[in-house]
């Protein structure tokens, strides 16, 4: 996929984005609210040689790197749990301490987190005194005196703040993983849908000759009503109807809903109307038509794909050809493709494909439509834009050449 594709991906599922990312959101919220607040308190081990001279210090600076361990060891964590009587475990206990050397000090950093301040405080600072006896007892030579002294010189003292956890972290974290995730979630959406949403999804399922396929789309961004699907639509037929009268099919993959196909036939014969383009809107279908000498406009059915490739044949064998309206977002890329190969069967050529979503309003009247043949759904049309109804006494279609 390029990067405008992920683009497209993102748009097309800015909800499932979004919801990751609140429901990441939420998650942090809830850590910082349910999660039990942990304090650090840190005491302060200062390790000093004996021997005032240079091998001192030099002897000071190589082994204070090695007693950071000696802090959490059961030598240093069994007294102070006998000291300040703790139930903890030695185990759990020792998770709760560590011990650093800043670069180029002598000094030992002693931290203890707790869920208690003072109980943190408490340990930090009985550890801190029991770490200063263990490691001189551990330099002390079996007949003379410790070569370092370790004093506390800076005592824990109560935290007055947690660690853990900060909201300040959390959530612009949790909304940040929620992002990434639902950027995620909707790539993955977009690469398994198999409707039809644009222009490209509409050749990528038609499949050869996609190229000379006119596809009606609105520009995205655009909302001009020169710019609509139906109005490029009228501006197609306008022309083939100035000389002759044009039969047209509207039609839609989805053969159980053929609300879209009727919005398109109401909104196109009200723009031919208004531009004195004749139009007429059949309620049944009509029969072949061996000519209609003088007779020009555009004459309009809504048709159903569930038929023989002979009732498509002999319905539309004096038709101009067949729009097909797809709903983005509703139609299957595979319907869109097998309807191609049908009408490709029958030889029924494919003028134009629209893509335009069915009013809401029209699916509470869109009639069933019987499966055996191209039947038309009754398309109810305002009086002033029918130039003539069909069939009716008064204006019969010739059968036959005169």
């Amino acid at each position: 996929m390029e990067l405008q594709d992920y683009g497209v991906a993102l748009r097309r599922y800015w909800t499932t984005w979004l919801g990751v990312a609140l429901a990441g959101l939420l998650v942090a919220l809830g850590i910082v609210l349910v999660a039990p607040p942990t304090y650090e308190a840190t005491a302060q081990v200062f390790v000093a040689s004996v021997d005032d001279s240079t091998s001192g210090s030099q002897f000071v600076n190589q082994r204070v790197t090695s007693y950071p361990p000696v802090a959490d060891s059961r030598t240093v964590l069994a007294p102070v749990m006998d000291e300040l009587g703790l139930s903890d475990s030695f185990s759990d206990l020792r998770k709760q301490v560590s011990a650093t050397n800043p670069a180029d000090t002598s000094q030992i950093e002693i931290a203890v987190t707790d869920h208690d301040a003072d109980r943190a405080a408490q340990i930090a600072n009985a550890v801190a005194e029991r770490f200063g006896t263990a490691v001189e007892e551990l330099e002390q030579p079996g007949d003379g005196a410790s070569p370092v002294s370790l004093t506390v010189t800076n005592p824990a003292t109560v935290p007055t703040s947690p660690v853990a956890p900060l909201p300040a972290l959390l959530l612009p974290l949790g909304l940040v993983v929620g992002l990434a995730l639902g950027a995620a979630a909707a790539v993955v959406r977009s690469r398994l849908d198999t409707r039809v949403h644009g222009v490209d999804d509409v050749r990528a399922a038609w499949g050869a000759g996609a190229e000379q396929l006119v596809v009606h789309a609105a520009p995205a961004g655009r909302a001009l009503r020169a710019l609509r699907p139906t109005t490029s639509l009228a501006r197609q037929l306008e022309p083939m109807a100035e000389q002759q009268l044009v039969r047209v099919v509207a039609l839609s993959p989805a053969d159980d809903d053929p609300a879209a196909a009727a919005t398109v036939v109401d909104q196109v014969a009200a723009e031919l109307t208004a531009w004195e383009v004749p139009v007429e809107v059949l309620g049944s279908a009509p029969s072949p038509l061996a000519d209609a000498p003088g007779r020009v406009g555009v004459q309009f059915w809504v048709g159903q794909p569930l038929a023989s490739l002979r009732e498509w044949r002999r319905t539309t064998q004096d038709h101009a050809g067949v729009v097909l309206v797809v709903e983005p977002g509703r139609t299957d890329r595979a319907d869109l493709h097998e309807l191609r190969s049908i009408l490709d069967a029958a030889g029924v050529r494919v003028l134009s494909v629209v893509l335009q979503s069915a009013s809401r309003r029209r699916s509470g009247r869109a009639a069933t439509v019987p499966q055996s043949a191209p039947q038309p759904v009754p398309v109810s049309m305002p009086a002033q834009l029918l130039r003539a109804r069909t069939p009716a006494p008064r204006d019969p279609l010739p059968t036959s050449r005169p």
